[in-house]
């Protein structure tokens, strides 16, 4: 065999257990830097890195559970524990309020079961039919159920980003929603290594393929969320504000009116980092209101709206003076950075700053 096949097939079966590893410690050097979602996380990678470490002694050794008692009681629990406690970081992300003790219950009884059931099978001699059996439903049923709720619930709180704030640079959570999609195709991976079993990979370089796709989506998973310090809670803690007065209502047109008056004639658009909150005091009206009159009215998101007249502006900006640079213009018209507006523009005119005209320095 080539000395680099030989490395391949040696390495391959604990890669997703060493990257595991890697952010388990980094969690534990970090857990006082941590949010809630990212502590969640890193239990998350602590009992992943237990499930793949059953996994390489599964795929390198003549695997008997009899002689890895511990290992096995640790998988059945585990691998039924995995997607409760991902569901909890998405949770945590998306929502500031605690997971009630009924909602617990039923995320991590299963795990619980499994782990029984492998004990009484190792102790007494049960069928080890049961435990396999009850592993392969609710498994499924977990990973399904976890990835679609946690789409569900990223995706509406990414609405609620874009509905509150006209700078959303490490608020929105695309990058998470493209790991879930990413971690499900890795699931269903695991069905076809399931139904395939250990023998077709056992000692085969083939193993290299799961391993290396298991390692890069968990090692996305660690490095994007341990980057992500956003949420819910950060959320409910920026955009806290006073009663809202009688009689401003979303459905009163008169609201929009008076919106779109601060937007032209006082040109709030221009204060960074304007939130719906700040937009909100400038009418006298609530966040509530004032999001849903501009969804209702200009069918646009809050960040939309604003950033349109941010660009409007900068339009203005460029064709009265060409010798100021891209950044000086971001800076002018409130943007949080030259690489917002560049985005922004290019979303919202189909061009680039540079594109729009000629003299434009960059």
């Amino acid at each position: 065999m080539h000395p680099t096949m030989a490395i391949l097939e040696n390495i391959s079966p604990i890669l997703p257990f060493m990257v595991c590893l890697f952010w388990t410690i980094h969690a534990g050097i970090s857990y006082k830097e941590l949010n809630k979602a990212q502590r969640y996380l890193g239990l998350f990678l602590s009992v992943s890195m237990l499930l793949f470490l059953y996994h390489a002694v599964y795929y390198t050794t003549s695997f008997v559970a009899s002689d890895h008692k511990v290992l096995t009681v640790l998988y059945s629990w585990s691998t039924l524990s995995t997607y409760p406690l991902y569901y909890l970081y998405i949770k945590a992300i998306t929502d500031y309020h605690n997971p009630d003790k009924y909602e617990i219950a039923l995320l991590f009884t299963p795990g619980l079961i499994a782990m029984a059931s492998s004990i009484l099978t190792l102790k007494f001699g049960f069928a080890q039919q049961f435990t396999d059996t009850f592993i392969s439903i609710v498994r499924p049923i977990q990973t399904v159920s976890v990835c679609v709720i946690s789409l569900i619930k990223l995706t509406a709180f990414d609405r609620s980003v874009y509905d509150s704030y006209s700078e959303v640079e490490g608020k929105t959570t695309k990058p998470i929603i493209i790991l879930v999609v990413l971690q499900f195709t890795a699931a269903l991976c695991t069905v076809v290594l399931t139904i395939l079993g250990a023998r077709f990979f056992s000692g085969k370089t083939i193993l290299a393929i799961p391993s290396v796709l298991f390692a890069s989506v968990i090692y996305a998973i660690a490095y994007v969320g341990f980057r992500y310090r956003f949420g819910a809670y950060q959320m409910e803690s920026d955009l806290k504000e006073e009663i809202l007065p009688a009689g401003k209502e979303s459905e009163d047109s008169t609201l929009f009116n008076i919106i779109q008056e601060k937007m032209k004639d006082e040109r709030i658009f221009l204060q960074p980092g304007l939130s719906v909150v700040d937009l909100a005091k400038a009418v006298g009206s609530n966040r509530t209101y004032v999001s849903a009159s501009i969804n209702a009215h200009s069918g646009k998101s809050f960040a939309l709206f604003v950033n349109t007249y941010r660009v409007e502006y900068a339009k203005k900006i460029m064709e009265k003076d060409g010798k100021l640079s891209v950044a000086q213009v971001a800076e002018m018209t409130g943007f949080a950075s030259e690489e917002s507006f560049r985005r922004n523009f290019r979303n919202i005119t189909g061009k680039s700053p540079s594109d729009w005209t000629g003299p434009v320095r960059i």
